[in-house]
């Protein structure tokens, strides 16, 4: 006698074509959104203290908890959302090549997010450079205040860009990238859905 086997549960195995990697776009728009709060949120510590009452004034434990922690997490944030859009780039491509390759050319952001050794710096260059960095520096600007004794206090904040290094080979590249504007085409990137890619989900 030979035993049925009924399934319970569907083999997920047979359900789509292709299987492409999950995106998660709505979690990278988030990474995006706390990158961007980062960068903002130092610069308004910077302002703040510039403009404090206090004839003495000295940096709140908040502003030094940020500028503990924002680099190393701001470091760690553009990492995934480098990895994330190169991932991006490739499924969209197979999954609808003359769509996508329109609209990656329309969100390319030369001339808006940083340059290469001085020329113009495209998304996925950007996204490139952000996974070999060797030396991810952001650039930091700073508050002076005069206080009760004539003296100088100063405080340091991120300005939103970042200088980015590394090695090809013999040849060293270096890179500025500018966040917000990086991040706004991020934004528009990732704000794309193939006919293909929703028809695989389904």
């Amino acid at each position: 006698m030979t035993d049925i086997i009924v399934d319970v549960i569907e083999n997920p195995y047979h359900k789509a074509e292709t299987k492409p990697h999950y995106l998660n776009v709505a979690e990278a728009r988030m990474t995006c959104f706390e990158a961007f709060n980062i960068v903002t949120a130092s610069q308004a510590l910077g302002g703040e203290y510039e403009m404090a009452d206090e004839e003495d004034p000295e940096p709140t434990n908040l502003f030094r908890l940020h500028h503990a922690l924002a680099e190393p997490r701001l470091s760690e944030l553009l990492l995934q959302i480098a990895v994330f859009v190169r991932t991006f780039d490739d499924v969209m491509t197979d999954l609808d090549p003359e769509a996508y390759r329109a609209h990656a050319a329309a969100t390319n952001g030369e001339n808006y997010i940083g340059d290469l050794d001085g020329t113009p710096l495209s998304l996925r260059e950007a996204c490139n450079k952000i996974i070999h960095a060797v030396d991810f520096r952001p650039v930091y600007d700073h508050s002076d205040r005069q206080v009760a004794d004539g003296s100088y206090k100063r405080v340091w904040y991120m300005t939103g860009e970042i200088e980015i290094g590394g090695m090809r080979g013999q040849h060293q590249w270096a890179v500025l990238l500018f966040v917000q504007p990086f991040l706004e085409v991020v934004v528009d990137r990732i704000d794309f859905t193939s006919a293909a890619s929703q028809a695989g989900r389904e």
